[in-house]
């Protein structure tokens, strides 16, 4: 939620309203004044108004804020200007150009700015041109400095009470109307169309309540003055600022004398107010309206009539070279992107090929590991293949050899071979027959004689042969 503080004063007065935005609302929470017996022209007149100022804002337990600040007519230059046919995007140009002529002492330090009136880029050109002098500025710095704010804007007082009437449904669109806010000693009196001020003037009375006939005496002044500065356009009927009795007075004078149809408004009437402040309104309702348009037009947010710390300026022509700029920080923000990305895609890449390569070492040495397997296997296997069960060949030889009257053994010798091993046998035997019966024996089990030889030998008694013979047994049945 938003606060701010809307800020005006004058000789006898200093008038402070504060509003919060919540939303799309503004809700007035306080509404007061202080009475201001002070000299504004007098050397320390800015810290008195400061101080009493912070004192009231610490009384009333608020705290500091940013402030939009009023200034009367009689505080300004004011200028009605006519300027030849130009778009609204020339106007602050000419507006400046136009003013040094028209204005006694203005300079590059005074802040300038204008309202337009009518006129069109086809049309003759109508402003009002204000300015305010740097030492007028300076007080008014002075005065939020001393009281602890911080100023936003520099608006003008009777502009700002303006905006109120716009799009007020009791006054017909395109009507002149005599805008009355009676500030004490001070009533600004100005010419409105649709929300905008067209004339301007303040005029100081000599006691507050003022009396009738000067008040009359000044509307009818200020009525023929607006007629003659806007080509003789009339206005067609007053809004007082204000519903008590001292205006409803004033109404009915104004109508017996003038002739002319008279509103009240109430400045607080079409705004929320907070609880506080509906339960102690202010003495003067009326005296609040241009704080009341400061802070709508502020908080909305809408336009300012006249602003003089953001004054109207010639918009700024877009640089051509601004656009070459952007497109070329485009195009090195891509080229970073890119460079970054390959770098890091690059990175991600290496590490990849890292664990790969790794990988692939690792599977180098499972590969070695198997192959070095897979050759004892064979070996295994090709040993198995040729695997001989001697002691089954043994045992079959023994079971068919001749008994020990008819044959011995003198020699038996086993060894492997390709077919599966082969046994030497070398002995004697009783009778040449005894060696066939012997090969018989052999085929019988599962064997074969290779080769043999027998010869007469003696040597043995009572064996009379000796043989030699080679048997090739075939292989073992795998358990």
């Amino acid at each position: 939620m938003s606060q701010l503080f809307a800020l005006e004063w004058d000789s006898r007065e200093i008038r402070m309203m504060v509003a919060s935005g919540r939303g799309r609302q503004v809700v007035v929470e306080h509404a007061f004044s202080i009475p201001c017996e002070i000299d504004v022209s007098a050397a320390d007149a800015a810290e008195s108004i400061g101080r009493r100022i912070a004192a009231e804002l610490d009384a009333r337990g608020l705290g500091r804020a940013e402030a939009v600040v009023a200034v009367g007519r009689n505080s300004i230059e004011l200028r009605q200007l006519q300027l030849p046919p130009a778009p609204d995007e020339d106007l602050p140009e000419l507006v400046r150009f136009q003013a040094t002529r028209e204005f006694n002492e203005l300079d590059d330090q005074w802040l300038l700015d204008f309202i337009p009136i009518d006129g069109s880029a086809d049309s003759p050109r109508t402003v009002l041109a204000t300015a305010i002098a740097p030492a007028v500025l300076a007080r008014i710095e002075a005065v939020c400095a001393h009281a602890g704010l911080k100023m936003r804007r520099l608006l003008l007082r009777p502009c700002e009470a303006a905006l109120l009437l716009e799009g007020e449904k009791s006054i017909p669109r395109g009507q002149v109307v005599l805008l009355v806010n009676s500030l004490g000693v001070e009533a600004d009196l100005t010419a409105v169309v649709d929300g905008t001020a067209v004339f301007l003037r303040t005029t100081r009375i000599s006691s507050d309540p003022p009396p009738l006939p000067a008040v009359l005496a000044e509307i009818r002044l200020t009525m023929a003055a607006a007629s003659n500065q806007l080509g003789g356009r009339k206005i067609e009927s007053i809004v007082l600022c204000g519903e008590h009795q001292p205006q409803l007075d004033l109404a009915r004078a104004i109508e017996a004398e003038l002739e002319i149809h008279v509103e009240l408004f109430d400045p607080l009437g079409g705004v929320k107010l907070g609880r506080a402040l509906v339960e102690s309104p202010p003495e003067h309702p009326g005296r609040f309206a241009s704080l009341v348009g400061m802070l709508l037009a502020e908080l909305k947010p809408s336009s300012h009539a006249v602003d003089f710390l953001h004054p109207r300026r010639r918009a700024i022509a877009p640089d051509p070279r601004k656009k070459w700029l952007i497109a070329a920080a485009a195009a090195a923000a891509l080229l970073l992107a890119w460079i970054i990305y390959t770098r890091v895609d690059h990175y991600w890449l290496v590490n990849s090929v890292d664990e790969l390569a790794q990988t692939s070492k690792d599977l180098d040495d499972s590969i070695d590991r198997a192959k070095k397997v897979r050759a004892s296997t064979a070996d295994i296997a090709k040993w198995a293949d040729e695997e001989v069960i001697w002691l089954d060949r043994i045992y079959a030889l023994n079971q068919g050899f001749p008994v020990a009257q008819d044959a011995v053994l003198g020699e038996l010798t086993i060894n492997s071979s390709p077919r599966g091993g082969q046994v030497e046998l070398k002995g004697w035997v009783g009778r040449p027959d005894d060696i066939a019966r012997l090969e018989q024996v052999v085929t019988a089990h599962g064997g074969k004689i290779s080769a043999k030889s027998s010869r007469e030998d003696r040597s043995v008694p009572p064996y009379t042969c000796s043989f030699e013979a080679s048997i090739l047994p075939e292989k073992s049945a795998k358990p």
